[in-house]
């Protein structure tokens, strides 16, 4: 996350969590081919406002093609409406709870979601692949796991097998290593000849990259499959 002011340090070596975001509400946008889409939002924290959680948020909502509303928190946009990504089609929001990134989080919240829905949830946003595994098992315990979506954001080598046994249908992939080494070569360049690094164009970082991972590819959007994914996973 970059700190705020962006300038309190030479650069900051990040991934677009918004891109990220992005993706996965893009490809489930298409594995919804034009139904109703029940969607259950589970996000990091209740009590505070990051950048991490706002921009995953957002990024799903805005791939999904439904309006935030208000771009500096979660929760805003309208509870029903029309998605437009994809084959477009009519939505509703069950509510947005948080997991702090955790899998019982993910599992307490989903137990929560699930006991308010009025519809069968199909879709699942989660924060992260600890917090999707979470929601899995709660939606498996309650025997209604089949034909759910679920997205999630990070590429850990944890996260990609769930997306290769179908727990997760797609993740958006995150490079930290490349961060670190990217991080330590400016360091040694500054260090040693005085060249600055330079952030991405119209970010206030420089972009590492996302990926997005699946064994269920969409037409027109770019992803790689597992084997590719569990080859650059990390953790």
């Amino acid at each position: 996350t970059p700190p705020d002011p962006p300038d309190t340090v030479d650069i900051t070596f990040a991934t677009d969590n918004f891109d990220a975001g992005v993706r996965i509400g893009k490809w489930a946008a298409a594995q919804l081919n034009g139904k109703p889409g029940v969607i259950a939002m589970i996000d990091d924290q209740a009590d505070k406002i990051t950048s991490v959680d706002v921009g995953r948020d957002h990024g799903f909502l805005t791939g999904m093609g439904i309006d935030v509303v208000d771009e500096t928190q979660n929760g805003k946009e309208a509870p029903t409406g029309k998605y437009t990504g994809g084959k477009g089609g009519d939505y509703s929001i069950v509510g947005h709870l948080a997991s702090q990134g955790a899998e019982d989080g993910g599992q307490k919240a989903m137990e929560t979601l699930l006991s308010k829905a009025t519809t069968p949830i199909n879709l699942v946003y989660t924060i992260n692949e600890p917090t999707a595994n979470g929601a899995y098992k709660a939606l498996k315990a309650a025997g209604k796991e089949a034909g759910v979506i679920i997205v999630s954001v990070d590429g850990g080598c944890a996260g990609v097998k769930l997306v290769k046994d179908g727990v997760i249908g797609a993740t958006s992939q995150q490079y930290p290593l490349k961060m670190a080494s990217l991080g330590v070569q400016a360091i040694f360049d500054l260090a040693t000849n005085g060249t600055k690094p330079a952030v991405s164009d119209g970010l206030t970082f420089f972009n590492t990259g996302v990926g997005l991972v699946t064994d269920k590819a969409v037409d027109g959007l770019e992803s790689i499959d597992t084997t590719k994914g569990t080859e650059l996973c990390w953790g």
